[in-house]
């Protein structure tokens, strides 16, 4: 999905590594990024000694790609996607494995607003390769692409086989796989005892500590404004993580018009059409990624009310959320922190 997110201060986006010594003695700040996923990415951390871990990053960045992207035609989800076997061993993808069982709780906790099987339908409506120039949707064949996209009834783990009912029927992991991809980097720099780090990959975020001038990480939420930049425009709210991650879902640059109606690239998995409600943007501060990933993309289907209404009788998963929308031709936001 495409995320509204960057750095309100301190994340750079040009391609290097430095170092910058701090207050603490022997303590430097690093910083990397580059190119992954079909974006950007940028890790800052601290270290007590001059660490680099360009490489590491670069190898599991690379990892995720090679199991769970969706324009890799030699990924294994393309594989399985594109194969006619309707069966596949999944013990040596370990990745695309927990991706799977994550998304089948999300997928359950959400009422299935979020659905990872929604590939036929995204394709139909053109947002895999911008193919819609003329294009005129047709009920029927909608209706069809329907039934290849019910997650629990089209696949389904057996031991360490993934099966689906339908070889036509393909999985698509874009709204958690990035969310779990800043995870993944987040879970290295744990193990390597990192007490302080910013993970960005594709506006999806996870902060930890402090940043090198000792204030809690802050990031700026950008103003849903259609076809716009990011970082172009003010920023609806500025939000500060503390040892918590980041998501943000909106369909304000990812849409298309025919005939003066709007076609956001958020799939509706009970009706198969583009939603069409007042919500412009939603984002969400939890624990893990991988969730607030997710989640967002599962509030951008359920629209404002039935988000909040989620909310209200969720709150045991402490999630903070901040939704921008429309009212009257203005931006208005709700929020629960």
């Amino acid at each position: 999905m495409t995320s509204v997110v960057k750095n309100f201060i301190y994340l750079s986006v040009s391609i290097l590594l430095f170092t910058v010594s701090c207050n603490q003695k022997n303590l430097v700040y690093h910083e990397v990024s580059g190119f992954a996923q079909g974006t950007t990415y940028t890790v800052k951390y601290s270290s007590h000694i001059n660490d680099d871990f360009s490489f590491s990053f670069d190898s599991i960045l690379k990892a995720i790609d090679n199991q769970l992207s969706i324009y890799d035609s030699s990924s294994f989800i393309s594989l399985f996607n594109n194969f006619s076997d309707t069966c596949f061993s999944i013990s040596d993808y370990p990745l695309f494995n927990n991706c799977f069982i994550k998304s089948k709780e999300v997928l359950k906790l959400s009422d299935e607003t979020f659905n990872p099987a929604l590939f036929p339908l995204i394709n139909y409506w053109g947002f895999y390769n911008s193919n819609y120039s003329n294009f005129k949707p047709d009920s029927s064949i909608v209706d069809s692409l329907l039934k290849l996209c019910q997650f629990k009834e089209c696949f389904t783990l057996i031991d360490e086989d993934l099966c689906k009912i339908n070889a036509f029927s393909k999985l698509d992991f874009n709204a958690i796989a990035q969310g779990y991809s800043v995870d993944l980097v987040a879970d290295f720099l744990d193990s390597n005892n990192i007490d302080n780090y910013l993970v960005e990959i594709g506006g999806e975020l996870s902060g930890k500590g402090v940043n090198k001038r000792g204030d809690v990480w802050k990031v700026g939420i950008d103003k849903p404004i259609d076809d716009s930049r990011p970082g172009e425009n003010d920023f609806q709210e500025i939000i500060s993580l503390e040892n918590k991650s980041l998501a943000t879902s909106g369909n304000y640059r990812k849409f298309y018009e025919i005939d003066g109606q709007k076609f956001a690239h958020t799939i509706d998995p009970f009706t198969g059409y583009p939603v069409s409600h007042s919500l412009l943007s939603a984002t969400v501060v939890a624990d893990k990624a991988y969730f607030a990933d997710a989640m967002a993309t599962s509030f951008m289907v359920k629209g404002l009310t039935e988000t909040k209404d989620f909310i209200q009788k969720n709150k045991n998963l402490d999630l903070s959320v901040l939704l921008v929308y429309d009212s009257l031709g203005k931006y208005k936001e709700w929020k629960n922190f």
